[in-house]
């Protein structure tokens, strides 16, 4: 590709010369793809993707099993089931081309059948799944959440609405089949994850907040963690917390949480974050109340020796919408926040004891008089 040499003046006040990137084609919102052929162990992931549309769409009828979760009035399902059955015969291609070759895998099966597929984000599961997004004033950025959502093959969207006094009720039932759950006046923080997952039926629960989308492409890693056998699959944000010595009270007490329970893999890695995802069976073993709490709720999970897990890093620091209650040193959520983690902290005294996972290398507690 041709570059093309560009003349700036330099805080000296000399010219110097910058080169233009070359432009990158785009499949789906937040997708690169390269021009290159995506050839990996001399394989053609496209090529071979594409030409596996073809033939699923071609055979799909034999393809899907008795039983299968897939609606004949479904395609997105459909052509997703498709996909997963071809995607685990080649023993999952490199995740680098994941979301590419799906795209062809997409091309591949419209240009059979020359159907509509809008946008379709495509996930290595036949698992049921259920987003749950909690809503509080979300008027500005809700649509933008169901498209997004919508491009995912969901078996079910549930929103809960707390306490919401704006339009965001009426743009969710206008844009979406989805169930909605509307509380007239404010449950608090995270309540509404709870309320989700109790309802939910799907197999596993992603779980998101109406403050801002998050592309489709993003949530699939959360899904095939989740479909690799972890438990619950927290988003990483350690690429966003810079220095320690930069970091605030909140992301200091998550820290200590996990390494209070000998995790500290996870780093400052916690449910309070979104999006996450979980094994609705895990949620049951939890308790869906100590959902509302939710790092009470990971330090139950990793008492039970449930796999917790990162997933993937999703930036939702610098994104995270501005309102009164969160902004400033000492605000409202960092304050509630940092309670939930000292109530974590008290779940886990009760459940490993005084010491926690620290043992006493010295100190005979046991021989101390009374």
């Amino acid at each position: 590709m041709k570059m093309i040499n560009k003349k700036t003046r330099g805080p000296n006040g000399r010219t110097r010369k910058l080169r233009k990137s070359p432009k990158r084609s785009r499949i789906g919102k937040g997708t690169r793809s390269f021009k290159r052929p995506l050839k990996a162990a001399g394989i053609d992931w496209g090529e071979k993707a594409f030409r596996a549309g073809l033939l699923a769409a071609s055979t799909a009828g034999t393809l899907l099993e008795e039983g299968s979760k897939a609606s004949e009035t479904d395609p997105q399902k459909k052509v997703n089931e498709c996909w997963t059955r071809w995607y685990r015969s080649v023993k999952r291609l490199p995740w680098p081309f994941y979301h590419v070759a799906a795209a062809k895998f997409v091309a591949g099966y419209r240009k059979h059948t020359s159907g509509y597929t809008p946008n379709w984000v495509l996930v290595p599961s036949d698992k049921t799944i259920a987003a749950i997004v909690t809503v509080m004033n979300e008027k500005d950025t809700i649509a933008s959440v169901i498209e997004q959502l919508h491009r995912l093959p969901l078996h079910e969207m549930i929103f809960i609405v707390n306490g919401s006094t704006d339009e965001s009720f009426e743009i969710i039932r206008n844009q979406s089949r989805a169930t909605v759950v509307h509380y007239h006046h404010p449950l608090g923080h995270d309540v509404g994850r709870a309320v989700g997952a109790k309802l939910a039926e799907s197999e596993i629960l992603m779980f998101l907040d109406g403050d801002f989308p998050v592309f489709a492409e993003h949530l699939v890693p959360f899904i095939d963690a989740v479909e690799q056998g972890m438990d619950i699959a927290l988003n990483n944000i350690s690429p966003y917390l810079g220095l320690f010595s930069r970091r605030d009270y909140v992301t200091t007490v998550k820290e200590f949480v996990n390494r209070s329970m000998s995790r500290p893999d996870l780093g400052a890695n916690s449910l309070t974050a979104i999006p996450h995802a979980m094994k609705k069976q895990a949620a049951q073993q939890i308790g869906y109340a100590n959902l509302a709490v939710p790092p009470k709720a990971q330090v139950i999970a990793i008492d039970m020796g449930l796999k917790v897990g990162s997933a993937a890093s999703v930036d939702v620091i610098t994104r995270n919408r501005l309102r009164t209650r969160n902004v400033g040193q000492r605000n409202n959520v960092s304050e509630l926040i940092i309670g939930d983690h000292i109530e974590a902290l008290k779940t886990a005294l009760e459940r490993k004891g005084s010491r926690l996972s620290y043992p006493d290398h010295i100190r005979q507690r046991k021989l101390t008089l009374h």
